[in-house]
């Protein structure tokens, strides 16, 4: 098992929380992200060049069926439901098959009102809230999986 983050865009506070508990479980933590986005840490780091999509691609690559992946990105956490132990939002939910759905739609109606000229809102400042639900569904995901 190992933590597979998705650098591009995930939070820095959700990063440290994901470092501290694999720490604290012995567990590998990686960070995949594109060359834009320089991450120290005690995680190994996989850069890749800025194409788009080039870390989704490497995250799906590296993806094991045992592994938890972190992610804000609603496709690359659709291509992974069947591939990996679980996928968490950085703002505190687990992605499952039940409401995927909803959330592809909602990323499709937002480029589409984008590519008509519309604007949509861009995302709002995370709040501490977020912090502690994320904490928590990541500390229930690693429990659940270490218990198996």
């Amino acid at each position: 098992m190992k933590i597979i983050i998705d650098g591009d865009g995930c939070p820095q506070k959700a990063r440290k929380i994901c470092e501290e508990y694999a720490a604290y479980f012995r567990i590998d933590m990686v960070v995949v992200s594109s060359i834009d986005h320089n991450m120290d840490g005690a995680f190994r780091t996989i850069v890749v060049d800025k194409g788009r999509d080039s870390a989704d691609f490497r995250v799906i690559e590296i993806s094991e069926k045992d592994d938890i992946v972190v992610t804000q990105d609603y496709g690359l956490a659709s291509l992974l439901l069947a591939k990996v132990y679980a996928i968490l939002n950085p703002v505190g939910y687990r992605y499952t098959y039940e409401n995927m759905d909803k959330l592809l739609m909602k990323r499709y109606m937002g480029q589409k009102i984008r590519r008509g000229g519309g604007r949509t809102k861009g995302p709002k400042k995370r709040k501490r809230q977020e912090d502690l639900l994320f904490e928590d569904i990541l500390l229930k995901t690693m429990e659940m999986k270490l218990n198996k």
